[in-house]
């Protein structure tokens, strides 16, 4: 079919900025616009078939077999790519396609990228024809057309307070007390008013009322149906009210221990924002801190969930910027960190919020710039070249030093750092991309960093939870900062000072051959860099250790601060970077399709205790308790309790769909609970599903809240 016409208001154009390796995250649409229609250039049937397979090998992964898209990985069609790319060059799009997959400069060449279009036009309605689609996309000089916007339907919110107060009055929300700054660093054992419980960010409860011998008696208590979609919920609990915060930037207070719905709140999202998912909200005083989609940080009434105040987070873009994390309040600000693909307006950063104004008070760039500290670290490219530096994960706080603790992503443009500019005081480390960063928690004000991967271009990030422990270290205690990255290497820093202690690989990866004993330093295997025009088909059986998703990842580590074990819920994958087939590092027949995994870690011995081989991989963070427990999800449903001393499991239950959150426990009259969200469409439970050939239900979330004998 040549010379082709088709209305410029049916037509949609598929892209994506940014993904992890193998996976091609946009296609070039080649059109032209003449007036009222425009012509596009035909593809081949037999194309269109060459593309299919280059797409469920490299792209079926993240975006889905039948290109539905995930949380990190969207639709490969819709109203996002029409507003992004509506009416600009397509040789915008085909300068961004050299980035991807990251491990394989160049991108995949012309050949397969225009093989990979015809597929994907083929997919969205057009017919082949006779002539083939063109394989040099940037030269053509074409313009991408806009596409006419679906009316995207608003879910009407549930409505959270009238003029006579809150849905239901009750003495829950009467007896809220305020939260201090004195709260969130001490706790009150029965409640959960941080990411992971303390600004340490162990995931440890002092709870004891369920334990090992009584576990196998817990039952459900109560479930309550959350809005659809991808979700990282972490519940907060205080007085014995419960805050959910749900996809569709959904902020409901329930009754913990009945489950009653008590007030409920929802953003209508501005602008071209969509919902996505986030870790939670932050508790201060008689305020819920809401991050929201469209990039604003709002405080609503703990009695009643009306809108006190809405800030708008100043990116200097419209796009390009969501929130992730969950915000940390320290010394009364809102501390949170910015995931985005560019470094337009400054890039990534670290916002702190005065929670009695409402206003910024300071924000730290994660992308070093040009002419500030380490801005020398960017292979020499301008600050509007350079990307990445995400934060994903909330960070940890320290009051004795008064220091927080953040770990930024690494970059997304690897092709511009893998070729040195050799030019003097020039280094392509790509600050502040993997490393720990210290923070003076009033100022802003960076106090030392360290990083952990300099330049990497496998997307083995770094972005993970920083827990602050103390820990013997030749002879004396130390204050420390323990991280671990994708490759399962844990690290320990000094908390004041960020020198360099300790390493601990657990032996999940081929890329790294050395690490220094005094520096930490790091020599990757030559066979792991990548080179302009390189397929990286080599290293140990003809693949990379870990893959893209990482042999550890979101759902983060618990630490008993009385038995000093770390818990690391992990995966067992490598990828073969041609065919995109995942296999074990170690084949063993006894473990052969056990793909998840959970080690225990002395950090004071750095030795494995022991290790607990399962089906599925990990999909929730870890929860330990004083009652000897490890709780910890997969992402075949399955919601466990295991003995912390032997890894055995001691209890579990079936849920809905996959647990991709973080649990918790809390008491309320005396009662100790322990809680769990499931949701679908969360990026890293779809990716895994598919290594371990699990089928998780297309849609539906819950929160699941267990106590002893009762059914």
């Amino acid at each position: 079919m040549t010379n082709s016409k088709i209305n410029k208001n049916k037509f949609q154009l598929l892209f994506r900025s940014r993904m992890a390796i193998g996976c091609l995250i946009f296609l070039p649409l080649l059109v032209q616009a003449e007036q009222e229609s425009v012509v596009y250039a035909g593809f081949t049937a037999e194309q269109a078939v060459q593309g299919e397979q280059i797409y469920v090998q490299q792209c079926a992964t993240c975006h889905g077999h039948n290109l539905e898209g995930f949380e990190l990985a969207p639709s490969l069609s819709g109203n996002f790519f029409s507003r992004r790319w509506g009416d600009k060059p397509i040789a915008a799009l085909a300068a961004n396609l050299q980035r991807m997959p990251p491990t394989q400069a160049g991108g995949l060449g012309p050949q397969a990228t225009s093989q990979l279009l015809a597929y994907m036009l083929q997919q969205n309605g057009v017919e082949a024809g006779g002539t083939a689609l063109p394989e040099q996309l940037a030269d053509l000089g074409l313009t991408v057309p806009a596409q006419e916007l679906v009316d995207r339907p608003f879910t009407p919110r549930v409505p959270g307070y009238d003029s006579n107060g809150p849905l239901f009055p009750t003495s829950r929300l009467d007896n809220l007390s305020p939260v201090t700054n004195a709260m969130l660093l001490n706790p009150p054992v029965d409640d959960w008013l941080v990411w992971r419980r303390t600004h340490n960010n162990l995931g440890h409860s002092p709870l004891d009322q369920i334990d090992k011998d009584n576990v196998k008696d817990l039952r459900l208590a109560w479930t309550w149906a959350l809005p659809s979609g991808a979700n990282m919920m972490t519940p907060l609990v205080h007085d014995g009210v419960l805050f959910a915060y749900s996809f569709g930037d959904v902020v409901q207070a329930i009754d913990a221990a009945s489950g009653d719905l008590l007030w409920s709140y929802q953003r209508e999202l501005t602008g071209d924002a969509s919902p996505n998912s986030k870790k939670g909200v932050a508790i201060y005083d008689d305020m819920i801190i809401v991050p929201t989609s469209d990039i604003h940080l709002l405080a609503l009434d703990i009695k009643t969930g009306k809108l006190r105040w809405d800030h708008e987070i100043d990116t200097g873009v419209e796009i390009d910027h969501t929130i992730k994390a969950a915000p940390m309040v320290v010394n009364g600000k809102a501390i949170i960190g910015l995931t985005g693909q560019r470094a337009v307006a400054g890039g990534n950063f670290i916002v702190a919020i005065d929670l009695d104004s409402g206003e910024e008070a300071w924000r730290f760039y994660t992308i070093a710039r040009p002419e500030a500290a380490g801005g020398n670290t960017w292979n020499g490219l301008s600050l509007e070249e350079r990307t990445g530096g995400s934060v994903w994960t909330p960070g940890s706080y320290d009051e004795e030093l008064n220091l927080v603790y953040f770990g930024p992503a690494p970059t997304y443009d690897t092709d511009s750092l893998r070729v040195p500019v050799n030019q003097p005081n020039i280094s392509s480390d790509a600050l502040y991309t993997n490393s720990t960063i210290a923070l003076n928690a009033d100022s802003g004000e960076l106090v030392w960093h360290y990083q952990h991967m300099r330049n990497d271009q496998l997307d083995h990030d770094w972005a993970f939870e920083r827990q602050i422990i103390n820990l013997p270290f030749n002879g004396e205690m130390r204050k420390t900062i323990v991280t671990g990255g994708k490759e399962a290497i844990f690290e320990a820093l000094d908390a004041a000072t960020g020198d360099y202690l300790f390493s601990i690989d657990l032996d999940m990866q081929n890329v790294i051959s050395e690490i220094d004993p005094r520096t930490g330093d790091k020599t990757v295997s030559p066979e792991a860099i990548p080179v302009p025009g390189q397929v990286l088909a080599g290293l140990s059986l003809n693949g990379i250790c870990p893959d893209a998703l990482g042999a550890r990842n979101m759902q983060s580590t618990s630490y008993n601060p009385d038995t000093g074990i770390l818990y690391i819920p992990m995966q067992d994958t490598c990828v073969n970077n041609l065919t995109g087939e995942r296999w074990q590092k170690y084949p063993n027949p006894a473990e052969d399709n056990l793909w998840g995994m959970m080690k225990a870690v002395d950090l004071k011995t750095k030795q494995v205790l022991w290790t607990q081989r399962q089906f599925a991989p990990p999909a929730s963070g870890n929860l330990t308790t004083d009652g000897g427990l490890l709780f910890s999800g997969s992402i075949d449903r399955w919601f466990k309790a295991a003995d912390q001393v032997t890894g055995e499991t001691l209890w579990r239950q079936r849920l809905d769909n996959s647990p991709s959150s973080y649990p918790i426990t809390y008491r309320v009259d005396g009662k100790q609970y322990v809680a769990v969200a499931t949701n679908a469409g969360s990026f890293h439970a779809n990716g895994m599903e598919r290594t371990a050939g699990i089928n998780n239900p297309p849609a539906g979330a819950s929160l699941w809240v267990f106590a002893l004998g009762e059914y």
